[in-house]
Parts: structure tokens; C-alpha cells; sequence
């Protein structure tokens, strides 16, 4: 059994806090670093896709919608 780590404060128990887990930079993960121009191009370009994909969707659903008022 581990004892919780931590000192005495004006007589009480202060537990110290745990580490937080390393968060890996920029660099490590092969992306380039946010508020340079690649990473907004990469930004852009992003969304741009998801446009298009949100865009392709809708006309999908509407055009579903169109075929089935036709049928009735």
C-alpha cells in the first residue's frame, strides 16, 4: 500500500498533486505548429473538405427527398 504523498500546512495534511501525463509537442507528431501558414493551410484545406462532404450530403438528402414526393 502507497502512502498518498504530501506535507503538513498549518497543521493539516496537504496532499501533494499527481504529475499530469506528458502531452507530446508539435514536433513529435509530425504537424506542423498551430499559427504558422502550413498549419492554417492544413486548417483550410480541412475545411474546405468538410464543406464539400457536408455540401454532397444535403443534395444526397434532398435529392432522396424530391424522389420520394415523386412517388406518391
Amino acid at each position: 500500500m502507497s502512502e498518498a504523498k504530501g506535507h503538513f500546512e498549518w497543521g493539516r495534511w496537504v496532499e501533494e498533486p499527481k504529475p499530469a501525463p506528458a502531452v507530446p509537442t508539435a514536433g513529435s507528431t509530425g504537424r506542423h505548429q498551430p499559427g504558422t501558414p502550413d498549419a492554417h493551410e492544413q486548417i483550410e484545406e480541412a475545411a474546405r473538405k468538410a464543406a464539400e462532404d457536408l455540401e454532397r450530403a444535403i443534395n444526397a438528402w434532398a435529392e432522396s427527398a424530391r424522389k420520394a414526393l415523386e412517388r406518391r
